[in-house]
């Protein structure tokens, strides 16, 4: 059978164009999800302060997880119709960049909605605390406050309110060529439980290094010592910045089940500076116990 120039040339043509489907299929056009900012709600007066620094959302749509993305952000999602969102706070553990992790003292961000191919879905979440426990909430507004200078300090702590304080009234406490020595503890020995998470979140400003750490009640014997261990090391910072500090190594290597809280700040004259300043406010201990 002799087929026609023109059926051949249809045969080829529709050979050609289904194949060029087959190598460049057609693009799925991705909808947005947008988030600006973040909150933090306290539905509880005994949760202190709203301040937070939730840098990072954990996007999570129909409960596979699409990435970790730093606030703000606008990212192309391949779903559209309704979808499920759920969005998990984010932060840097005790600061690090390389140490990003769902903050698991808080819950997520859960909605359901419908996405629109090649439109914006502007979001604004809000995280609240999980039911954990806050075994220490010190904002430094009241007179008596947790944490007293000890023998190893020659310096003292003040409140401060104004400019240099970040929420009402804040810690300060400095240092110089005078009184280059400062150490303050908390006046409570703090029960955590092992092998749960916990955290001290606090909020600071400083122009030099000063550090954290944890005194662990130990028995040895009939003796009872509270052993120093070192846990953070603030760096200086011209803005009030907030910070997570992970406990959970400290507290699960070592024997003890009690802790005390610490601060020390120690001038030194090759830092080049006159004094040495250290603002403290919304100190937390907060402790989420074993499942």
């Amino acid at each position: 059978m002799v087929v026609s120039k023109t059926l051949l040339f249809f045969i080829i043509f529709l050979t050609f164009f289904y194949s060029c489907e087959i190598i460049n299929p057609s693009e799925q056009i991705p909808s947005y999800v947008a988030v600006d900012s973040v909150a933090v709600s306290i539905t509880n007066p005994a949760q202190g302060s709203a301040s937070h620094n939730i840098s990072d959302c954990w996007l999570y749509v129909n409960n596979k997880l699409v990435g970790v993305f730093e606030v703000p952000f606008t990212i192309p999602v391949l779903e559209a119709g309704m979808q499920n969102i759920q969005i998990e706070p984010g932060i840097k553990n005790s600061g690090g960049n390389a140490a990003r992790e769902i903050y698991q003292m808080m819950s997520g961000y859960y909605l359901d909605t419908i996405l629109k191919e090649n439109e914006i879905l502007k979001l604004s979440p809000v995280f609240e605390y999980r039911p954990v426990t806050f075994a220490l909430v010190e904002d430094f507004e009241d007179i008596g406050f947790e944490f007293q200078v000890s023998e190893q300090s020659d310096t003292a702590i003040s409140l401060v309110s104004g400019a240099n304080a970040f929420e009402g009234k804040s810690m300060h406490f400095s240092v110089d060529a005078e009184r280059p020595q400062f150490e303050c503890r908390s006046s409570q020995l703090f029960e955590i439980e092992k092998n749960g998470r916990a955290f001290l979140e606090i909020d600071f400003k400083t122009n030099d290094y000063f550090n954290f750490g944890i005194f662990s009640k130990e028995y040895t014997g009939a003796v009872v010592t509270e052993v120093r261990k070192h846990v953070y090391t603030f760096n200086p910072t011209n803005n009030w910045k907030k910070v997570y500090i992970d406990l959970n190594y400290f507290v699960n290597n070592v024997s003890g089940t009690e802790f005390r809280l610490f601060f020390t700040c120690v001038y030194s004259e090759d830092s080049g500076l006159e004094k040495s300043d250290v603002y403290i406010d919304n100190v937390k201990l907060i402790y989420l116990p074993t499942q």
